[in-house]
């Protein structure tokens, strides 16, 4: 049996417990989000918007990943050369599974292809994976951080800015010692060995899966290449939710939709729902409310951004999985022992 389903044995139950856990977050969320929302307003707001302006922005979040897709390939490169273009499919398959599946399964997902397309180990992959979804969540935390001090939302949220900033940069601090000093990671290392032993086994498996992901950050010229990548990825992102604003003729400026974009992706990769569906919506909301935007208006952009970062995905993703031959039962359960794969041959 290969190192994933063991991994994917090993957590099922886990996997369960954390389902039924993000359908109560999801539902709880989604009643905070409701509970708020002027059905009325809602429904003049999507009678007024531009969907054709709307679907033109769906091309823009492709990009993103596109972009996201490259710093993948670095973090990569020191284990195997694999192309951006045989990487993004799978990038896109795991967002699929990430969107239909709750506990960020999509990135066990990207780790059994890419190790089956290319003949690595998964393990290996993982954490490459692991570093890739780090440099997301420093970028995130710095965009929240940096446009929340900045913006002309509520004094509430400024200081929310001031405290991710700096959490920001204690995160990226203990990411670079970790990356290029030896000895921190021994003393961190001695210090989960306090804990008990079988949640030290689990949280030393994820430190050396992680640690093996930031092998080519060690580089300063990758390091600082990954890092543009992901704030000109997210940035990209940004302009998709600032188009589809337009579209529903929201009077706000483009700080504001970044403070959605940070807020909002920070709350699902945390509670990790299925697609994000509850916090995506209750954190959107929240923002605009904060920028004196009319809660059926915010309730109406918020719905059709989300559907559209959704659905166009799921469907590009379910085809591209059909294209690969792997089953969902592989994606949503244990996957099957695999066959031997041959070597790739130069």
């Amino acid at each position: 049996m290969t190192d994933l389903a063991c991994r994917f044995q090993a957590n099922r139950l886990l996997r369960r417990k954390r389902f039924w856990f993000g359908l109560i977050i999801s539902l709880s969320f989604l009643g905070v989000f409701l509970a708020r929302t002027d059905f009325e307003e809602i429904r003049r707001s999507f009678g007024e918007a531009n969907y054709w302006l709307a679907f033109a922005a769906v091309p823009l979040y492709f990009v993103g990943f596109w972009l996201r897709t490259i710093r993948w390939h670095l973090l990569l490169k020191p284990v195997i050369n694999v192309s951006v273009r045989r990487l993004y499919p799978i990038v896109l398959i795991g967002l699929m599974a990430n969107n239909v599946a709750p506990a960020r399964v999509g990135e066990l997902v990207r780790a059994y292809l890419v190790g089956e397309r290319e003949s690595i180990s998964k393990s290996t992959a993982l954490g490459t994976i692991a570093g890739d979804w780090a440099f997301d969540g420093l970028t995130l935390v710095a965009l929240l951080g940096i446009v929340a001090a900045i913006s002309g939302a509520t004094a509430g949220v400024k200081l929310i800015g001031v405290l991710t900033a700096l959490l920001f940069a204690a995160m990226t601090v203990v990411l670079v010692v970790l990356a290029f000093s030896p000895r921190a990671r021994h003393v961190v290392s001695r210090l989960i060995t306090l804990l008990p032993r079988g949640l030290a086994l689990r949280i030393e498996g994820m430190l050396d899966a992680f640690l093996s992901g930031l092998i080519a950050v060690r580089s300063p010229l990758t390091l600082a290449m990954a890092m543009a990548l992901s704030f000109i990825s997210w940035l990209v992102e940004g302009f998709m939710y600032w188009v589809v604003g337009q579209a529903f003729g929201l009077d706000v400026g483009f700080d504001a939709y970044l403070l959605i974009l940070a807020a909002a992706n920070l709350a699902l990769s945390i509670l990790a729902s299925p697609g994000g569906v509850g916090p995506f919506e209750a954190a959107s909301q929240q923002v605009l409310h904060s920028f004196a935007v009319a809660q059926g208006l915010a309730g109406a952009y918020t719905l059709a951004l989300h559907a559209l970062l959704l659905g166009p995905v799921i469907i590009v993703g379910f085809v591209l999985l059909w294209s690969t031959q792997v089953s969902l039962s592989q994606i949503l359960g244990v996957p099957r022992q695999p066959s031997a794969v041959p070597a790739r041959t130069e």
